[in-house]
């Protein structure tokens, strides 16, 4: 497991590491400014011949010393490195100013922006000045004062670190733009200090205006800025130094982790060897309205996939045929709207009394005979005579219960020991919690975490970064950030795969104590989560070995699917990954 912080819990563990363990602050700066320098060594080396200006662009604070410190690394290697900070006042007493007096004893000179190569890059008067990146291809950007001698080919980029918190303006965003406009039209390599100048640490937002980097060197652990779009973005390549901040810092543990290869390689339980269908868990997959048989076909057949031992399927009579044809395997049950709502919901009662987990939600669509149908289940679930042991909500059922107050209730009205999962899109998020897109994209991680402790369900909010939060609990709060996947996954059906998976790994960790690992623990109660954790970042590991065979342009659900057999296999510890 690794730990993703915030700027606030890394600065934490920064002051806690030299006043509580006591390595001294400088101790830890030199290491950070070390694999900065080794950063633009290498490139150079690559890609220069080992030779090229280098330009150390620095805030006043501790990020712009590190950037100092990197550059007289690199003085000391023989480079050509120039340097440049923000205007303003430097306390004598800051890590700045001791890096700065070390400079002066090289006699290396830190003059301000105005007065550094940058002088020929600055933007139009404060009347025409921009607030976003500048649009590289405007090509009236392409004629500057600046000789090409003075072309930085490196540029490390120190001027705001994970303590910003306000957006960038004046003298900041001009500079920013100027180094925009070196790596974009001039052809600088630029290399970010701990993250890209601009991007909030905690969303990874735009804070006005941002450095677009080619690199980032970061230290200790990597912040939610770098893996949350957009700042993801704007981080390039990101690269994570040790520089003596562990986990023995930590006053309370971080409240996002992602996945490490070592602790997905053991995700899911053995299989019992003595075993047999029902063991592995029986599942309702109950979607697909008239005309929408592939959602029903996709979720069945991920589940099986996955490794449930029995499913069936709860859909319109007219999906009958197609279900049968493509999926032998599958038990079945249908029904139409022409009959009697208590026929309907009796063949519905009879098929979640054999099941074990129930899914909900694939093209099942949200009229009537739809709504009745999830109300059924919920009171089912709430009931006396309730044998299910987990519940997963994805799609056209997450948008009945944003329309549906009585839905929640009854959703709410659970038992405490049944895990509940949902699977929403942004879109679905964004009903679900009564707030546009956008808003849910800025404030996701506390959304996410709020609406689970309303709903008391697991949500995994599925984007490009998806987040997965537990109801929160006397030990805190975690949110897993999913970082695996790729941008094939954004076609139809990916998420009625999801809800397959889902479904089959909650049978499992609901039926099988679960390996005691840094990440997971026995509790049947955090049994939602696990499974959703496990379903996420598996569905991204199968999409990445589907574009890896078909290409990200032209693959499809279906591709998952068969991928999935593969991934599952190997996080059960049985095989390496091929």
């Amino acid at each position: 497991m690794e730990y993703i912080l915030t700027g606030t819990e890394m600065a934490e563990c920064d002051t806690r590491t030299s006043e509580v363990i006591g390595i001294p602050s400088l101790v830890l700066m030199e290491r950070a400014a070390l694999s900065v320098a080794d950063g633009a060594d290498d490139y150079l080396k690559k890609y220069r011949g080992g030779k090229g200006i280098i330009l150390a662009a620095a805030g006043r604070g501790n990020n712009g010393a590190d950037a100092l410190a990197a550059g007289r690394i690199l003085l000391d290697r023989g480079y050509d490195v120039r340097f440049c900070r923000l205007s303003g006042e430097i306390s004598p007493d800051s890590s700045f100013a001791v890096q700065e007096r070390i400079l002066a004893s090289y006699g290396a000179e830190v003059p301000t922006v105005t007065d550094s190569i940058l002088q020929g890059l600055r933007l139009p008067p404060p009347a025409d000045r921009l607030h976003l990146c500048p649009d590289l291809s405007d090509t009236s950007l392409t004629v500057f004062s600046t000789g090409a001698a003075e072309v930085p080919d490196v540029i490390l980029d120190g001027l705001f670190g994970t303590g910003l918190s306000r957006d960038l303006s004046g003298e900041a965003a001009d500079t920013v733009h100027a180094l925009n406009r070196f790596r974009g039209h001039l052809g600088s390599y630029v290399i970010a200090v701990d993250i890209p100048s601009g991007i909030s640490s905690d969303t990874g937002k735009v804070m006005g205006c941002a450095v677009r980097c080619d690199e980032t060197r970061t230290f200790a652990f990597r912040k939610r800025g770098h893996l949350l779009a957009p700042g993801t973005a704007f981080a390039g390549v990101c690269h994570l130094a040790q520089i003596g901040i562990t986990p023995l810092a930590f006053k309370s543990l971080p409240g996002m982790f992602t996945m490490s290869s070592e602790t997905a390689r053991n995700l899911l339980p053995p299989r019992d060897p003595f075993g047999n269908k029902g063991t592995f868990g029986k599942v309702l997959i109950i979607a697909g309205r008239e005309k929408m048989c592939g959602a029903a076909f996709m979720a069945a057949r991920a589940c099986m996939a996955a490794g449930a031992g029995m499913v069936k399927v709860f859909t319109h009579e007219a999906n009958r045929v197609i279900i049968q044809q493509s999926l032998p395997e599958a038990l079945l049950e249908t029904y139409t709207e022409a009959g009697d709502p208590s026929q309907i919901r009796e063949k519905l009662l009879s098929s979640l009394a054999w099941a074990d987990i129930a899914a909900a939600g694939p093209g099942m669509g949200t009229d009537e005979t739809a709504v009745r149908l999830l109300k059924d289940l919920l009171r089912y679930c709430a009931g006396p005579d309730s044998s299910l042991r987990g519940l997963v909500l994805d799609a056209d059922a997450v948008r009945i219960l944003a329309a549906e107050p009585e839905t929640v209730s009854l959703l709410r009205e659970r038992p405490a020991g049944l895990p509940c999962i949902l699977t929403p899109h942004m879109g679905e998020f964004a009903a679900l919690a009564g707030l546009s897109v956008r808003e849910c994209i800025d404030g996701r991680a506390d959304l996410v975490q709020e609406q689970a402790d309303r709903l008391h369900c697991t949500i995994a909010c599925k984007d490009a970064r998806t987040l997965v939060a537990h109801p929160s609990c006397p030990s805190g709060r975690m949110l897993y950030l999913n970082h695996s996947g790729c941008s094939g996954m954004a076609s139809a059906g990916s998420g009625d795969v999801l809800t397959g998976m889902t479904a089959a790994f909650l049978a499992l960790f609901t039926s099988f104590p679960q390996k005691e690992t840094a990440v997971f623990t026995a509790d049947r109660r955090r049994s939602g989560f696990d499974a959703a954790c496990c379903a996420v970042y598996l569905h991204g590991i199968a999409g990445e070995r589907a574009a890896a065979e078909h290409g990200e342009q032209g693959m499809t659900a279906c591709d998952l699917i068969e991928e999935l057999r593969k991934a599952a296999f190997w996080s059960t510890g049985s095989a390496d990954m091929p």
